[in-house]
């Protein structure tokens, strides 16, 4: 695939060319859920969608991912339902498996888990 082929954009008009380019955060450390950014930082969007998950023997597993509808919709309008559905799958796939660092996000959920334990 080119540039093109897996190129996306937000309502913002920021081209999103592949999965480095979304910022993530991990606030929502309780609900184990990472949110995906756009990469605009003036965007009006902001979250572009999000990455749910549960850690089992020390390891994540996916429970959701996906992207909110109003950047799904932007997309389909102007790449078609199908297009925008492939290479949105692939931007979270590519996310999940090559930007998130795991490790990272596996270590501050422990530590969060550990403090609430700690307070009861």
């Amino acid at each position: 695939m080119t540039t093109t082929d897996v190129t996306v954009q937000c309502p913002c008009g920021y081209k999103i060319e592949d999965e480095s380019k979304y910022n993530i955060l991990f606030l929502k450390k309780e609900q184990r859920e990472i949110d995906i950014l756009c990469p605009n930082a003036s965007c009006f969007l902001g979250e572009l969608g999000f990455i749910k998950f549960i850690i089992v023997d020390d390891q994540p597993v996916l429970e959701l991912a996906r992207f909110y509808s109003p950047f799904v919709t932007w997309n389909a309008t102007q790449l078609g339902e199908e297009d925008t559905r492939k290479r949105l799958v692939n931007h979270l796939k590519l996310l999940i498996t090559k930007k998130i660092r795991w490790s990272m996000i596996i270590e501050e959920t422990h530590r969060i888990t550990d403090i609430q334990e700690d307070e009861h």
